[in-house]
């Protein structure tokens, strides 16, 4: 294999150090369907269309360095790419930064020290969308799901990938506590500040952290992230921002795992506190101002048939959004979503799956479907979006 040729090298050619050089990665693509109909306006509809689509692939650069005493270091560098059409681009053919297939380590990028109790991680990140147990439904089981978009749409918070940022994550030494995380990152926006400009004024922060307990059978997991703006005009996303999520998992038997998922979000508009968002506007903007609260749930299920097969489940609900100064309710604002699917593995490393995706908007509001860039267009409020895929992966 080309992973353990690539050890056997590194190893040969390390001088005065135990360092290792693995290259690891995905190839995920499906034949897959999109629409978005329904909308307040039909004009604005998605007819169904067929296409071959890439889920997600990626290549993954990785090296590490025993400097003994148990100390650690190295780098991660995780890079996306389009086997359907080899450019940056998504479905919709727009640029898509859910890909991240634009630069090297556009996924993930890295430089880490450490030892097993706690790793300091420095550069591009996952954060806030990362479910780990909570959910491997699109990760690594059928390639899409409607949960990470449900975690990261409506109200905003689209946090997923972040630069720049400073992160320690706690090692196996921890025991249950292994896998939390804390987190701060500052914007890019602070180092484009023009001369005689304070850049604290153009740019703010986030902060965060993750959770994690695993006892026995049961895993525990919470998470925060704030993001604060110190736009001083009024201009779009000048909003401050709290985002909380709590889960539980549990494995109830060998590969079978259940778990529930709540989500709040809260913003704060800068520029526009007391706005109140316009029912009934059919348009993808109608959430770009005004305070805004939301919460959802989601239920995710995947049980093993055999060694070989597994059926996967997923519904979410997205509640009413509150708004304005006095969190008045905006009617029919939420959304109903499923994912249904399985998939029958031929090795370890390689299997086929099938999958059925679908988000039920209110009429105002307008989720869609966009993980791996799937999304065929902008939705609208009031529509379904339904992706169904029947695909091939491979992990090398």
């Amino acid at each position: 294999m080309m992973k353990k040729s690539l050890i056997a090298l590194a190893a040969m050619t390390a001088v005065g150090a135990h360092a290792q050089v693995t290259l690891s990665g995905r190839a995920d693509v499906n034949y897959s369907t999109y629409s978005a109909t329904g909308s307040v306006t039909n004009t604005n509809d998605y007819a169904q269309r067929g296409r071959i689509a890439d889920g997600g692939s990626r290549i993954t650069f990785a090296a590490n360095e025993d400097l003994g005493g148990g100390l650690k270091a190295g780098v991660y560098c995780e890079t996306g790419f389009n086997m359907d059409v080899a450019t940056p681009n998504g479905q919709s053919n727009v640029a898509s930064s859910t890909t991240s297939t634009s630069e090297w380590c556009a996924r993930e990028g890295r430089l880490f020290i450490g030892n097993n109790t706690a790793e300091l991680r420095l550069g591009r990140q996952n954060v806030w969308w990362t479910q780990g147990k909570m959910s491997q439904t699109a990760s690594n089981l059928v390639g899409i799901e409607i949960a990470s978009n449900l975690i990261t749409g409506g109200s905003g918070g689209n946090f997923t990938r972040v630069d720049n940022l400073a992160m320690i994550q706690a090692g196996s030494a921890l025991g249950g506590f292994a896998g939390s995380q804390i987190w701060m990152s500052i914007p890019t926006g602070q180092e484009a500040a023009a001369a005689n400009t304070n850049p604290s004024s153009i740019a703010g922060n986030l902060t965060g952290l993750k959770l994690v307990y695993t006892a026995d059978k049961f895993t525990f997991q919470f998470d925060q992230l704030t993001s604060l703006s110190n736009a001083t005009s009024s201009t779009t996303n000048a909003f401050d921002r709290n985002l909380y999520r709590f889960g539980v998992a549990y494995d109830y038997a060998p590969g079978s795992l259940v778990s529930l998922q709540y989500v709040s979000k809260e913003r704060k508009d800068l520029s526009t506190p007391n706005a109140y968002l316009a029912p009934y506007a059919d348009t993808s903007t109608t959430k770009a101002t005004g305070n805004a609260k939301e919460s959802s749930f989601i239920i995710n299920l995947n049980h093993a048939l055999s060694q070989n097969a597994m059926v996967v489940a997923q519904y979410g609900r997205v509640n009413n959004l509150q708004t304005g100064s006095s969190n008045t309710e905006l009617v029919d604002s939420g959304a109903v979503a499923y994912t249904l699917g399985g998939l029958y593995r031929l090795s370890k490393r390689t299997h086929v799956y099938a999958a059925y995706n679908t988000i039920q908007n209110g009429i105002n509001n307008n989720f869609n479907i966009s993980g791996s860039g799937q999304n065929s267009g902008t939705v609208y409020n009031g529509a379904q979006v339904v992706v169904t895929s029947v695909g091939l992966q491979h992990n090398f």
